[in-house]
């Protein structure tokens, strides 16, 4: 099942920044890796946008955003279950892209 989201916050930028749009997917927890972005729902966060640093198939994912200034820590996290992540992020557009097209309509 595919989803689209809209990103709020600054924690994955420069990748992601606000306003922009995610496309994510359901994907196979045995296939996550290091380096996969991922949307889950922390029970402590709510729904947010992170980059996998480990995969251990019992405890989950430990994530971290791309920017550290504007992001929780990975240790503040802690293990987020396979049964909270929500989906992968397979498609990213950006809002500033689209700004400058509007602009030069």
């Amino acid at each position: 099942m595919l989803r689209l989201l809209a990103i709020e916050g600054n924690s994955m930028q420069p990748m992601l920044f606000a306003g922009d749009f995610i496309l994510i997917c359901k994907w196979p927890k045995a296939w996550l890796q290091i380096g996969h972005v991922l949307v889950v729902n922390s029970e402590q966060y709510g729904v947010i946008v992170k980059r996998v640093t480990q995969v251990c198939s019992v405890k989950g994912v430990m994530l971290q955003g791309d920017n550290a200034l504007e992001s929780v820590s990975t240790s503040a996290m802690g293990w987020i279950k396979p049964s909270a992540i929500i989906g992968k992020v397979i498609f990213t557009s950006s809002s500033r892209n689209q700004k400058l097209l509007m602009k030069n309509r």
